[in-house]
């Protein structure tokens, strides 16, 4: 199946903007349901364990969203650069809610098939966003 590269740009920017609302009926609209999602040296997991993953940064980053930088397409992928900017309000792996206002790099690999994500690899400087807690 061909993709048109607006196409594919216009679903990466749907997936995002409704993981920032924390709209996880739409999220969960735009997702198949054998997803495979790979979070940085995570084993792979499923839909259930990514909206869980996603849950807990929201919860502890409630105004957090995904300040996109670059998009590429190349086919049925979409490869986004962004920045995950919020602020830390409520409890997050052991650390109590600092109020730090935190800044951290991700870099997005997300395939489509139509509509729907079928695979999600992604790395977030997880060790930054940790430091700048710890620090707030």
């Amino acid at each position: 199946m061909s993709f048109e590269a607006d196409e594919v740009r216009e679903l990466v920017e749907s997936l995002y903007g409704a993981i920032d609302r924390r709209d996880w009926s739409r999220l969960e609209a735009l997702v198949s349901p054998r997803v495979v999602v790979e979070v940085a040296s995570s084993a792979p997991m499923g839909w259930d364990a990514w909206l869980a993953h996603l849950t807990e940064l929201a919860e502890a980053f409630p105004d957090g969203r995904h300040v996109i930088e670059e998009i590429l397409v190349d086919g049925s992928h979409g490869i986004s650069r962004c920045r995950f900017v919020a602020t830390h309000r409520r409890d997050f792996r052991g650390i109590a809610a600092t109020g730090a206002e935190v800044s951290v790099a991700g870099i997005h690999l997300d395939r489509f098939q139509g509509d729907m994500l079928v695979a999600h690899r992604g790395q977030l400087d997880m060790h930054g966003l940790l430091q700048q807690i710890a620090d707030g």
